[in-house]
This record gives C-alpha cells, sequence and structure tokens, in this order.
C-alpha cells in the first residue's frame, strides 16, 4: 500500500505535534507501564525537538523578533541548569523545565509549517487533534475510575497525561492537556455554524462536544473566559462575515426554541425537581460560587515565593529553576513543595525574573497580536487563532499556564500562524508598491 505524500504529511504533522499537546498521552502510558522507558522517550522528544528546529532554521531566511524572543526563553533553563551544576548547587527540578519549555523552542518548526501549508490544512491539522483531546476529557468524566487520580489522592503521573485532580461531591474534576485547543475547536465550530451552508449539524455537535469538554474541568476562569470570548466572537463575525438572513434567522429562531424547551422541560418535568436538589448539594461549594477563597491562596502563595527574591539579579534574573516553596502553605510539609505558581506570570518572574516575563509576554503575546491587527488579517483562522491567544493570555493571569508544554505549544502555534500570515501580507504589500503608481505593472515599450 502507497500512502500518498499529502497524507502523510498530514498524518505526520498531527502526530508530531500530538507530542506537544499531549493529544494521546504517550508518555504517561509509558510511564505507567515501564518509567524508564518513558525517561528515555522524553529525552528522544527533546532531542527531536531540537533538531527539528536546526532544520526549519536552515530553511528558513529569517525568524521574526517573537520568535527570537521566545527562543530564548526557551534556552533560560539550559543557562540556569549550567549555572546550577558549575556552582555546585542542587539541581532539583531544575531539569523538569527543559521539558516545560520544550515547546518554545519549536517555533522555528511551526512557523515553517504555517507559511508553507494554507488555512484548510492548518485547520484541520488542529482541529482533528482538538476532536481527540475533547473525547478523551468527556471518557473520563464518564468513566473516571480508569484515570490517574479516581481514588481521590489527586495524583498526577505525567504532565500530559489526563487525570482526575479531586472530586467536587459525585463529579470527577478532569485535568487534561490541551484545553486551549479544545478551546480554538470551540470557535472553529461557531464559525462554521455561522457561515457554512452545509454540516451544519455536525458542527453544532462538535461545538457541544467542545463545550461538555471545558466544562468537565469544574474550572470557573476556563468557562467565563471562554463564553465571554465567544459571545464577541460572534458578534464580531456576526457583523462583519456574509451570514445569509435565512442562517441568521435560522439561528436565532433554534437558540430561541431551544432556551424556551429548556425551561419548560425543567419547569413542567421531574427534571426541575432533580436540578434544585443537586442545586442544593452544591450550595456554597467553592466550585459553583464566587468564592474567593481559593484566590486569596494563590495570592499568599505567591507572596510566600516572592518573599525570596532578595537581590537585584533574582528580581532580573528569577530565583532560578532549583527553588522551591511548601505546596501547602499553611501546613508545610517538606516532601511536598513546588516551583510553579497558580498565577503563571508570577511564575515566570519569580522564576526567571523581569527577563523572563519581558520575554513571554512581548515575544508570545504582544508581538503576534500586534502584527495581526497591523496587517489586518482578517481571515476566520487567524481570527480564531487570535481569540485562542487572548483566551491564553488571560488564563494565564491566575492559573498555571506557561510552566505546561501544551499551553506553551498553543502559544506557539497561534504566535507563529499570525506572524506568518502578516510576513506573507508584508511581501504583497511590497510588491504592490513596486509597480507603477497606478496600482498596475509597469508595461514594457515596444518601440
Amino acid at each position: 500500500m502507497i500512502i500518498p505524500r499529502d497524507q502523510l504529511d498530514y498524518w505526520g504533522y498531527a502526530a508530531l505535534f500530538s507530542l506537544y499537546l499531549g493529544s494521546f498521552s504517550l508518555f504517561g502510558t509509558l510511564d505507567r507501564l515501564a518509567p524508564g522507558a518513558a525517561t528515555g522517550a522524553l529525552l528522544l522528544w527533546l532531542g527531536l525537538t531540537w533538531l527539528g528546529s536546526a532544520l526549519a532554521l536552515l530553511h528558513l531566511r529569517s525568524l521574526p523578533l517573537a520568535g527570537i524572543l521566545l527562543i530564548l526563553l526557551g534556552l533560560m533553563p539550559y543557562g540556569y541548569f549550567a549555572w546550577l551544576y558549575l556552582s555546585g548547587a542542587p539541581m532539583v527540578g531544575a531539569f523538569s523545565y527543559f521539558y516545560k519549555f520544550a515547546s518554545l523552542l519549536c517555533f522555528p518548526t511551526v512557523y515553517l509549517w504555517c507559511l508553507r501549508r494554507p488555512d484548510a490544512r492548518i485547520e484541520g491539522t488542529l482541529l482533528v487533534l482538538a476532536t481527540v483531546v475533547a473525547l478523551r476529557a468527556l471518557l473520563a468524566f464518564a468513566l473516571p475510575g480508569l484515570h490517574p487520580g479516581s481514588g481521590g489522592n489527586g495524583h498526577e503521573i505525567m504532565w500530559d497525561d489526563v487525570n482526575i485532580y479531586e472530586w467536587i461531591g459525585p463529579l470527577p474534576r478532569v485535568f487534561y492537556p490541551g484545553t486551549a485547543l479544545v478551546f480554538f475547536g470551540m470557535v472553529v465550530s461557531a464559525e462554521r455554524i455561522m457561515t457554512r451552508g452545509t454540516g451544519m449539524r455536525l458542527e453544532v455537535a462538535r461545538a457541544l462536544l467542545f463545550t461538555a469538554a471545558l466544562g468537565v474541568t469544574l474550572t470557573r476562569g476556563f468557562l467565563i473566559a471562554a463564553v465571554a470570548l465567544i459571545g464577541l466572537y460572534v458578534g464580531l463575525r456576526w457583523l462583519t462575515s456574509h451570514v445569509t438572513l435565512a442562517r441568521r434567522t435560522r439561528l436565532v429562531l433554534g437558540l430561541t426554541l431551544l432556551s424556551l424547551g429548556g425551561m419548560v422541560g425543567v419547569a413542567t418535568t421531574p427534571a426541575g425537581l432533580t436540578l434544585s436538589q443537586v442545586a442544593e448539594q452544591y450550595r456554597g461549594q467553592e466550585r459553583f460560587s464566587l468564592d474567593t477563597r481559593n484566590m486569596d491562596w494563590r495570592a499568599e502563595q505567591v507572596a510566600l515565593a516572592f518573599s525570596l527574591v532578595q537581590t537585584p539579579e533574582q528580581r532580573w534574573l528569577g530565583v532560578g529553576t532549583n527553588v522551591t516553596i511548601p505546596e501547602d502553605i499553611k501546613a508545610p510539609n517538606p516532601w511536598e513543595t513546588t516551583g510553579e505558581l497558580h498565577y503563571s506570570y508570577h511564575s515566570v518572574q519569580w522564576t526567571f525574573g523581569y527577563a523572563g516575563l519581558a520575554l513571554l509576554i512581548v515575544g508570545g503575546l504582544i508581538l503576534p497580536l500586534l502584527g495581526a491587527l497591523r496587517w489586518r488579517l482578517r481571515t476566520p483562522l487567524a481570527l480564531a487563532l487570535g481569540f485562542t491567544l487572548v483566551f491564553i493570555a488571560i488564563i494565564g493571569s491566575y492559573t498555571i499556564v506557561f510552566t505546561n508544554s501544551d499551553w506553551n505549544f498553543m502559544m506557539v502555534v497561534c504566535g507563529a500562524f499570525l506572524l506568518a500570515r502578516a510576513r506573507q501580507a508584508a511581501a504583497e504589500f511590497r510588491w504592490f508598491h513596486q509597480t507603477t503608481p497606478s496600482g498596475l505593472p509597469a508595461l514594457e515599450s515596444h518601440d
């Protein structure tokens, strides 16, 4: 059997990206079966990252400033590792940042991929991985006993593994890699529901799949940010896209009937009593309220961490990758420590100082979005990935994001795509202005 080159390219990149997004949890599975094999696989994965980036750089004439800044951030753990090794300081946890920041080193590979692939191929590759992630999350919610942490101890086997973080009453709280990718899938489905003439039922089902997958995390911030950004996206596309009057009418009528039907069903069937009993059961539960105790605990964690920052060097370069604080601030246990803060911007600043924080914000967030705005990238995929980048920026303000490889990889994908399309738009602009002042190519003389 001969596999077409186009299909080999498609599934090859899907498989490669799944390693960074944790779509199939290869490393987690290997760790459960043979920890030694998992360690070897992670080292090979790290080598693959370096090899792919080196080959991509050989094919690129230039790299955007944002990409250079992200690569510098990805190299900072290596600098700290070398310093700790040469100074003889403890290196506990320092090695882990090689993997947490490995996705940042992928920028040349992803940027080259975005330059050479059309929007449809990029969207399709990411969408198939988003669907796999969503299905895995819902499987864990429906069959929690098959996943780590189902015993209630909150044990995470690997950073890229689906696991039951905790139980909220009878509901398992599912944590999984690829949350930003699932949000991207929601945006794409919303776009297709509004603009495509066929396959609407499939897209509605897929949108519900992504919504449910985001919901099983039982994370208020994810849901609030997702609803707000999806609402903003739908409103923007509603005003700017060529949505027919018939499609607009169907969408409004369908949503209205669905809402009214739900309210009638709750009011006139036993489902209403059941829902009221469930609401009563969870009254006062921190996950289902605006209780601030969890956020206060995170603020206390940040205060404790930054109390260790005492010199100008630590303010600018961070405390290093080997410094940790107790997991439980009020009941410290020397065997349970962490080097990550829940406020992810603070986490990067604490570990890598103002320098690391500036590299992250400027290279990962500001420059890609400014490039998209400058060249007015209005294609649906540019908007979807732009909104995903904003989602990542918002979520990073209150929970662990930028020390997770899957979140970093999606940040790289969003930034690389926006910068690649901005570069192409700039090239078209230059070509246009090399023509005659009238905007038409100069005609040759035939005297």
